[in-house]
């Protein structure tokens, strides 16, 4: 049976399931941070949420970042070797991620066991959503012609509150964000 043939035991795909934990995980950062969201009613072009601030001391008081969102249980799709996150991109979403843009756009990958009933640990003490988010900016890439690009993500670009604030500091102050390798290089 094919993934997308897979549905939870409410009738939901597996791809829309994936879509709903890769949200769900962002929106818990959200509360975490007192940021704010909007999601666009139709997705078309590639933009899954944009995250809005508030208050900040930046030249822009009111930060925003888009955000496209993905969420994959592949085998093989972590690389322990390089600690990386490998991520295949269609080529409409990557070329969108790498165009001029003057509010920064990130890809947010979510790494999720391979199966519905694995996804959240639920227990008397509260609820944990399995695994994690990593962030990823394509930002000054070259777009592609045709097919799809694999993404190598760095463990170290976890997707949490802390990396989120940071973002948004950068935001605030008119900067696109910069993947860690590429900060660590200048």
């Amino acid at each position: 049976m094919s993934a997308k043939a897979v549905r939870g035991a409410g009738g939901t795909a597996l791809s829309h399931s994936k879509e709903s934990l890769s949200l769900a995980y962002v929106q818990a950062l959200l509360a975490a941070t007192g940021l704010n969201h909007n999601e666009p009613k139709i997705d078309n072009d590639g933009i899954d949420i944009t995250i809005r601030g508030k208050g900040f001391c930046g030249y822009f008081e009111e930060p925003k970042l888009e955000v496209q969102l993905k969420c994959t249980s592949r085998d093989g799709c972590i690389d322990y070797e390089n600690n990386e996150l490998v991520y295949q991109l269609e080529k409409k979403n990557y070329n969108y991620l790498v165009k001029p843009s003057p509010i920064p756009l990130i890809l947010v990958v979510h790494h999720a066991p391979p199966t519905f009933g694995e996804w959240l640990d639920e227990h008397e003490d509260g609820t944990t959503i399995k695994y994690a988010s990593y962030w990823y900016s394509l930002y000054g890439h070259d777009p592609i012609s045709a097919g799809s690009r694999v993404v190598r993500i760095p463990l170290e670009q976890r997707f949490d509150s802390k990396a989120l604030m940071r973002m948004m500091e950068s935001a605030s102050n008119g900067q696109m964000i910069e993947n860690l390798k590429e900060r660590a290089s200048e």
